[in-house]
């Protein structure tokens, strides 16, 4: 599973590079630095709508097949954008301004690449939740974390030459391609866990047994299961609040970094190799943490000590952003890196553990109401902000820069 993972984050780094391109190009996308946040407004929404197909699918299959159905999903809706695209570019005229149509595929490509993101990790998350203890999560959740971060720091560093060789769309179909690898090597692992008697399968079986000699409760709504979830088990609550808040700084430095980045490479080629190494290097950090940080110290350290650390470090960077003003693209990229890592590697590594000794409805459902519903309404509400604010006023590096700040306090 943890190869299967692997290979879902290596044809991510592919489809990131091509939908950021994608989005802020002049032939497909939008000349704004508004766009950004525009598109990840949609993002929550479009995560609720898969997220609510998920949970009944995972209700009515259990979790091999309901992981089985989305990747093959997933794929296939990546390869169908990509040809679309491809068809509308080439037979528009490069001196033409894009398309509507062409602008709301390249919107609609971004946001769903958002959302499936999460969707495929958690899955594969939670199986690993299953099938380990506490004390083996501690010792391999980081190792298997850096396994994800080192096939996408490959990934980044490929972007380049092949971006040349294939363009902007045939990283998405590389995608799909890994997509399909990452099945098969999730359902070895499922397999694996039923010959030897530890299959989650059995777990939800039996929860979905007694879910229903206790009550109707199969059929809430999504909304009414995350509820009492966050009721029954508090910290889920308190990790889904964090998570919303983390969220939102997180995309308020990524819309920072985006438009210092199209200020100083107007070619879209040049941002989608530079996106591509900037991405390999925030894997890179994330691969030292997780093999060889996280293992020594995750023993020593308790969560809440490292949940509360990791806020004071993206504090020091926007100090730092607001006494060197206007702020170069190396730090304005230095701070979405050291977040990025974070997010990859800490946080990741942390979070898990939290998940291990809890029921299965918490390691599935409420893995996945605060991986896709909590992350990416972070993201969505703090883009919301972002838009009004710009319609509003103008906003800039400066506003963005407090902003950050603000968030991070």
């Amino acid at each position: 599973m943890a190869m299967a993972m692997s290979m879902h984050f290596f044809g991510y780094e592919f489809a990131r590079s091509a939908t950021m391109t994608l989005l802020t190009s002049s032939r497909t996308g939008f000349k704004s630095n508004a766009a950004l946040p525009f598109a990840l407004a949609f993002v929550c929404p479009a995560s609720l709508a898969m997220l609510s197909l998920y949970t009944k699918l995972l209700d009515i299959t259990g979790p091999r097949a309901a992981l089985k159905s989305t990747a093959i999903f997933c794929s296939a809706g990546l390869s169908i954008f990509a040809l679309a695209l491809r068809s509308l570019t080439l037979s528009t005229p490069a001196s033409s301004p894009p398309l509507p149509i062409t602008k709301f595929l390249v919107v609609s490509l971004f946001v769903f690449r958002e959302a499936y993101v999460q969707l495929m990790a958690t899955q594969h998350w939670s199986f690993m939740g299953s099938v380990l203890d506490s004390s083996s999560g501690a010792k391999w959740f980081g190792p298997i974390a850096g396994a994800s971060s080192i096939s996408s720091a490959i990934a980044g560093y490929a972007i380049g030459p092949l971006v040349k060789r294939f363009g902007v769309y045939g990283l998405l179909f590389l995608t799909s391609v890994s997509l399909l690898a990452s099945l098969l090597f999730a359902e070895g692992a499922y397999t694996i866990a039923e010959r030897h008697g530890f299959n989650p399968a059995d777990q939800h079986k039996t929860s979905k047994s007694k879910t229903s000699e206790s009550s109707s409760s199969s059929h809430e709504s999504l909304i009414s299961k995350a509820d009492s979830l966050f009721k029954r088990v508090p910290a889920l609550k308190w990790l889904f609040i964090e998570t919303l808040i983390c969220q939102g700084l997180s995309t308020v430095l990524n819309v920072t970094f985006i438009s210092k980045l199209r200020s100083v490479l107007p070619s879209d080629a040049d941002r989608a190799a530079w996106m591509g190494k900037f991405y390999a290097y925030a894997n890179m950090a994330s691969g030292f943490f997780q093999f060889g940080v996280i293992p020594l110290t995750i023993h020593h350290l308790k969560p809440a000590w490292v949940w509360t650390c990791l806020p004071l470090i993206m504090i020091s960077f926007g100090v730092c952003q607001v006494l060197q003003f206007p702020p170069t693209l190396m730090l304005t990229a230095g701070a979405f890196m050291t977040m990025k890592t974070i997010e990859y590697s800490v946080r990741g590594v942390v979070n898990e553990l939290l998940y291990v000794p809890l029921d299965f409805e918490s390691r599935y459902i409420g893995k996945e109401v605060i991986g896709m519903l909590g992350y990416r309404l972070g993201k969505s509400g703090t883009s919301l902000l972002l838009s009004a604010a710009g319609y509003a006023c103008e906003l800039g590096l400066k506003e963005l820069t407090f902003f950050s700040l603000g968030i991070s306090v």
